[in-house]
């Protein structure tokens, strides 16, 4: 095995991972994206986990306070 194939090994496996995790019905789908997007990296930036850990309250924010829709009849 060359250097550049166990190299691909990694992002292979946590692309996969990534992608699997998006696909099931049990996992929450924006959560997943969160850590695809800045963990399940090779060589994440070195704030990655506050960049996820903002995201992730970002998303808790957005959905503890949903947007208010006027109501059209009243």
């Amino acid at each position: 095995m060359d250097s550049e194939q166990e190299s691909d090994e990694p992002a292979a496996f946590l692309a996969a991972l990534g992608k699997r995790l998006s696909e099931r019905d049990d996992v929450d789908f924006d959560l997943a994206d969160i850590l695809r997007a800045h963990l399940l990296k090779v060589s994440p930036v070195q704030d990655a986990v506050a960049q996820a850990k903002a995201a992730i309250f970002k998303l808790a924010e957005g959905r503890a306070n949903p947007p208010k829709t006027e109501n059209a009849n009243g």
